[in-house]
């Protein structure tokens, strides 16, 4: 991946990093019980010491998943089936915006606890409690040195209940998450939300309309200003919705309007605290590539797009994506990018993003080969705090043995 023209706060010219990524799953399947173990060497190079390096870049030698599932079945009617899950584990929840397993991102969330799900007449069920894994490495991100990862002293839980709604593709969605993190801080400096969302969504078909909905309200505690100070109350917001159609024509081509809002802080300095978590979730598929890039988040945006995706091979699908975000609160800043200014700039529109990918699939699926180009064009924010445009390019294999 390169980028050329950095837009974080401190950091000028360009970054680079190879990112390679190993997985190694093996599992055992018996009778009343199954086994599962998956290690990850995940690991980053040609970067320096002005690449952002974090967590979300390398852990080498990690048991990603260890676990034992116990399969059910006819719990409350016939035909009834499902799982219980106890150990480390990764998982996909909805519409992966609050929970996901990681697919662009080296890294890759984990957790353990308990997990369970079950199918009952068209509606599904999933519940999970869980501590998430806190990924180490020796020394600084950049040396790749291992070091065993933990599990952390928060709390990660959640529920979701998904129904279908009639013979046309329609499906609801309700859940429930509660986190409460840095238990290890001092009482003041905790945060303890929780989450209650509702989705209604409709998957895309060819000659049809597809759209998806969905709202988030965050509602907890969030840590005080200062070492001395309260608890902060927490109230934010998450909006989504997307609607479009899939032409019946060469190469399906689906055009498709995008709008995303996440809540920021409207004053820093008061006792309420409005800046969205999106916990576990990935900005990958609605706001384009992380790694380098990650330039937008769900966090403090309002981001309306246009999308327009392509099959022009049965093993070949791209998409070119419009989107012009801008601050949902000019008071807080451009957070992502280390940008804060309490009481604002007087700006708010961030840029237009323009995004393309190509991904070609091959051998049956088991050979991936993926590319991609981002161009920022700044807005007046970024005019304000001297940024010009950005470049952003990658490319990536993924080979499944």
């Amino acid at each position: 991946q390169f980028l050329d023209g950095q837009f974080r706060n401190g950091l000028e010219g360009s970054d680079q990093g190879f990112e390679w990524r190993n997985l190694l799953k093996t599992e055992a399947r018996f009778d009343r019980f199954s086994l599962s173990a998956e290690f990850a060497d995940m690991r980053t190079y040609l970067t320096d010491e002005g690449s952002p390096l974090d967590s979300f870049f390398a852990n080498p030698l990690d048991i990603l998943q260890a676990n034992v599932s116990f399969p059910i079945k006819d719990v409350f009617r016939e035909g009834d089936s499902g799982f219980v899950k106890v150990g480390r584990f990764t998982m996909d929840q909805g519409s992966r915006r609050f929970v996901a397993r990681n697919r662009f991102r080296n890294t890759i969330n984990s957790f353990a606890g308990v997990h369970a799900g079950l199918e009952s007449g068209g509606t599904t069920i999933e519940m999970f409690y869980t501590r998430p894994t806190t990924r180490l490495v020796e020394g600084d991100w950049i040396d790749n040195e291992p070091r065993p990862d933990k599990q952390s002293s928060d709390f990660f839980w959640g529920a979701y209940v998904t129904t279908a709604l009639g013979s046309q593709g329609d499906s609801l969605q309700f859940y429930f998450l509660g986190a409460d993190e840095r238990r290890d801080r001092p009482a003041n400096q905790r945060f303890d939300v929780l989450n209650p969302g509702v989705r209604l969504f409709r998957s895309p078909a060819a000659g049809r309309w597809h759209y998806d909905a969905e709202a988030v309200y965050q509602f907890g505690d969030a840590p005080a200003l200062d070492a001395s100070g309260p608890l902060r109350d927490h109230k934010a917001r998450y909006y989504h919705l997307s609607f479009g159609y899939s032409f019946q024509a060469s190469w399906q081509p689906r055009l498709s309007f995008v709008y995303h809002y996440g809540s920021g802080d409207k004053d820093p300095l008061d006792n309420e605290s409005n800046e969205l978590d999106h916990l576990f979730g990935v900005p990958r598929p609605d706001f384009g590539p992380t790694g380098s890039f990650r330039a937008f988040q769900r966090v403090n945006t309002s981001s309306p797009g246009l999308m327009l995706n392509l099959q022009p091979a049965t093993n070949v699908d791209a998409y070119i994506r419009w989107q012009r975000p801008s601050l949902a609160a000019p008071a807080q800043g451009w957070r992502i990018t280390r940008y804060r200014h309490e009481g604002g700039l007087g700006e708010d529109h961030l840029g237009d993003q323009l995004e393309t990918r190509v991904r070609w699939h091959l051998f049956s699926g088991k050979l991936t080969i993926d590319s991609g180009y981002v161009y920022i064009a700044p807005g007046a924010y970024m005019d304000r705090v001297q940024k010009g445009d950005s470049h952003y390019f990658y490319a990536q294999t993924i080979l499944r043995l």
